[in-house]
């Protein structure tokens, strides 16, 4: 029997796994799409951990981290337009 909330876990594993990964081949080669790709990926992670709060114990912190979330979509948006 699978947990009922696998499929917000395995995002959140996912979305972080790929913001590491583009984050350091963005150190690496300096690329500042891939910048601006992970703090979109750590940003998918936390809406994944948000959500997951929400939904299993806590409301308060689950909307906390949608909060952290979308002011890290706007600064990752606003670099993006306007850098």
């Amino acid at each position: 029997m699978r947990h009922p909330y696998e499929k917000f876990i395995r995002g959140e594993l996912v979305a972080i796994g790929l913001a590491i990964i583009f984050g350091l081949i963005a150190l690496i080669q300096g690329i500042f799409l891939l910048i601006v790709l992970c703090i979109y990926l750590v940003a998918a992670s936390l809406i994944f951990d948000g959500l997951l709060a929400i939904n299993s114990y806590n409301q308060t912190q689950g909307f906390k981290q949608l909060a952290r979330s979308v002011l890290l979509i706007l600064f990752a948006t606003f670099l993006l337009l306007f850098l």
